[in-house]
């Protein structure tokens, strides 16, 4: 197996086209697109994001890029 290496600019991009999404299917088809969304990196990042949320007082954001990030963790586990 093939360990892939991704650019901390290349996961922001594909975590921004991930949260712009509106429907369930096109999650999947971004998350088919940056199969990085999946890596631990990914992770980090967006949990580092739903923290500042949370520190600027942004609640429904964190809220809502929370969910986003159980969604990218339960496809990644449908997919491990």
């Amino acid at each position: 197996m093939e360990i892939e290496s991704y650019e901390p600019q290349d996961i922001r991009a594909a975590l921004d086209a991930f949260i712009q999404t509106t429907s369930m299917e096109d999650a999947l088809q971004v998350i088919d697109q940056h199969p990085s969304l999946l890596e631990d990196q990914a992770d980090l990042l967006l949990s580092s994001i739903i923290v500042s949320a949370h520190k600027e007082g942004h609640e429904l954001t964190a809220q809502a890029l929370n969910e986003r990030r159980d969604f990218i963790r339960s496809v990644r586990q449908e997919r491990s």
